[in-house]
């Protein structure tokens, strides 16, 4: 299956096996949270930098907020004893409602339609309920996505929106997009989180919190500063 052609340089988020693999950081609304903290607080303004950022990389989180006039950061769980959680996540956008930094995509490795009750992964705990597209998607446990995702989490490829289909692998998931998705093809990005909604989406379906979401992505998935 030949992957479609692709405008970005081929080393965008590609990671060691050569599959993208990207969390995508936006300046743009870092920056303009930062921007709003030193508003409200002045010198007291903070920026947790634990768990590497919440998983943003904090080299250039701190870069970024030094630029801002921040300097006051926390880096360990005695430095956070005073501060109220929502308070801390809350420059990432990682608060209920509010435009998330991180945006996570991975490449879709192949494509293949399927007839109805095509059994998918690993124990064929999946089935379609219909004739469905299904897309390959290069991303997995190894990276940080939770097994608790399996049959459950949403995933984007282009205008479809389908479900992590059976269950997630070290390596790659399955997504069924569905009887009408049928311009997917190898090379597409894969999105699982872009926005507020989709990002609670995933807490819901992986009981897990945003901030635990994007802090326990793996080192293979580049990070990326510059969309939006």
């Amino acid at each position: 299956m030949t992957a479609a052609p692709d405008p970005r340089p081929r080393d965008a988020g590609t990671g060691p096996s050569g599959v993208r693999r990207t969390a995508w950081l936006s300046p743009t609304t870092f920056d303009a949270a930062l921007d709003a903290l030193v508003a409200r607080d002045g010198e007291d303004a903070l920026v947790d930098l634990r768990a590497d950022a919440y998983g943003h990389g904090a080299v250039e989180v701190e870069r970024r907020a030094r630029e801002r006039g921040i300097h006051r950061f926390l880096r360990t769980a005695a430095d956070a004893r005073h501060v109220t959680p929502q308070r801390l996540i809350e420059p990432y956008g990682l608060l209920p409602g509010s435009t998330p930094v991180l945006r996570l995509t991975g490449e879709v490795i192949a494509v293949k339609r399927v007839p109805a009750g095509t059994a998918v992964s690993y124990g064929y705990t999946y089935r379609t309920r219909g004739d469905a597209t299904l897309a390959l998607v290069g991303l997995g446990y190894a990276d940080g996505v939770p097994r608790l995702a399996s049959s459950r989490a949403p995933v984007r490829v282009g205008a479809a929106t389908g479900v992590v289909a059976g269950r997630v692998a070290m390596d790659q998931l399955v997504v069924d997009l569905g009887e009408h998705a049928t311009g997917a093809q190898a090379g597409d990005d894969a999105v699982l989180w872009d926005d507020a909604a989709t990002l609670s989406a995933w807490a819901a379906a992986t009981d897990r919190a945003p901030e635990a979401l994007t802090a326990g992505l793996g080192r293979r998935i580049q990070r990326r500063w510059g969309l939006g």
